[in-house]
């Protein structure tokens, strides 16, 4: 350990959080509270927008899945380049971007306008997630690297699906039908915000090290108040294809694969919330917002969780605690729910809890912690885009299934991705991943 402490890297890991690491993880964090607020705004949106458009089940599943088609995209894209141009050059920029189409999409006038406008804002959103979770895995001390890189983002990601849902409620009042073109525009509020705040923060220094700048990354480090000795690599350009060779490749697809099952598993208790509360137990408009923001409150006290334990049980652990249930959960959802809809919510209520007390905050983590630091980015933009694909054909499928095989026989079969998510991480020792270095982790 005294070896390690030499360093400022070493320091890093070893030592609590300045008050610059602390506000840096918050205000990067904060992405996520735009994205959740963004793309679960839409699944409150649809309701209106079904009737105002006159709206097919296959086009609501189009409309619902564009923002995180078009965040697929932009996970892929910039995923990359902020691995060539740093961490804070992309979630700086991105919210510029982000801003201008949320309020564009306030102002359409028919549905290939806001699908347009929809898919923009989501390449937007799938700019920052990528940069910046590398960023919270490059500054957070190993022993709560968890809880920062994980759990912290989804906290923010359920605080901003709540506030969405929490502010449909009145402006469904004010405004009746035409709330959803509020709930579009003021997404652009926060994201100023964390715009403004984030122009202060500094580059990644394990990023700088990474591109041989030993004076720049000491600097950051000295604003951190570490001090330990410098030493710069400038690695080689790290191309796409890299994640995909030896021996990262088991890691992309691995995690990947848990990524896609989770996201295909995951949107019965968050996108379609609104949707599926109303369509099976035939609650009002109000009475659905209402259901879904108390779920909402659910989810994020599973969040909450999800930090407390992710670094003090264990990934593994954390697994099988939170994904074992979700999935008995979701099949006797699927079982009594549809005939009751007091067991359908008091399920779930259950449901969102346990699925939010791990697995997201731990698939998020792997993919950024388990690659070199040349390759975060590209890791989490390609794994996170393989979860943004199965929402994008679930919120497409959620609408088709329930006119066809039925709310029952649905629910079951997205039971099935949650106890398969468990059983790989069961058979890959690199899945636990508590309190080791990234240094340590990265090399295989």
């Amino acid at each position: 350990m005294s070896t390690q402490m030499e360093t400022a890297v070493g320091q890093m890991d070893l030592r609590p959080m300045s008050r610059l690491q602390k506000r840096s993880a918050l205000l990067v964090a904060m992405g996520e509270f735009i994205d959740g607020y963004d793309l679960l705004v839409i699944g409150a949106a649809l309701i209106f927008l079904g009737p105002h458009f006159h709206l097919s089940p296959a086009a609501t599943g189009l409309l619902g899945g564009a923002s995180f088609l078009g965040s697929m995209v932009g996970l892929l894209i910039f995923g990359d380049m902020s691995d060539r141009l740093g961490r804070r050059a992309i979630f700086v920029v991105n919210l510029l971007f982000f801003v201008v189409f949320s309020i564009l999409s306030a102002f359409i006038t028919n549905s290939w306008e806001l699908f347009l406008t929809r898919f923009l804002v989501g390449v937007g959103i799938g700019m920052d997630i990528p940069t910046s979770t590398a960023y919270l895995a490059e500054i957070a001390p190993k022993k709560q690297r968890g809880a920062i890189l994980g759990a912290l983002p989804q906290i923010m990601w359920t605080l901003g699906a709540l506030c969405s849902t929490l502010i449909a409620i009145p402006l469904f009042k004010w405004t009746g039908n035409e709330a959803w073109r509020w709930m579009f525009a003021l997404a652009a509020v926060p994201s100023l915000l964390v715009l403004i705040g984030r122009q202060t923060l500094p580059e990644s220094p394990r990023w700088l090290l990474s591109h041989g700048k030993a004076d720049e990354a000491a600097e950051v480090f000295k604003s951190f108040g570490i001090t330990g000795s410098i030493v710069a690599v400038q690695e080689a350009r790290a191309s796409y294809t890299e994640i995909f060779r030896k021996p990262v490749a088991k890691r992309t697809g691995w995690v990947s694969f848990i990524f896609f099952l989770n996201c295909l598993s995951g949107p019965i208790a968050t996108v379609a919330t609104p949707y599926v509360l109303r369509y099976v137990g035939t609650m009002s408009v109000s009475h659905t917002l209402l259901f879904s923001a108390l779920v909402w409150v659910t989810d994020l006290l599973g969040a909450i969780g999800s930090f407390i334990l992710i670094d003090r049980l264990g990934r593994k652990r954390l697994t099988y605690l939170s994904l074992i249930p979700s999935g008995i959960f979701a099949i006797l959802m699927g079982i009594l729910g549809g005939h009751n809809p007091t067991m359908l919510v008091t399920i779930f209520f259950l449901f969102g809890f346990f699925n939010w007390l791990g697995a997201p905050a731990l698939q998020w983590g792997w993919s950024s912690e388990l690659f070199p630091t040349r390759l975060r980015g590209k890791s989490q933009g390609f794994c996170n885009a393989t979860c943004r694909f199965a929402i994008s054909l679930n919120i497409f499928l959620v609408p088709v299934a329930l006119a066809t095989i039925g709310f029952e026989s649905f629910l079951i079969l997205l039971s099935i991705p949650l106890f398969i998510y468990a059983i790989v991480v069961n058979r890959f020792a690199f899945f636990e991943s508590a309190n080791i270095s990234l240094d340590d982790i990265s090399m295989d």
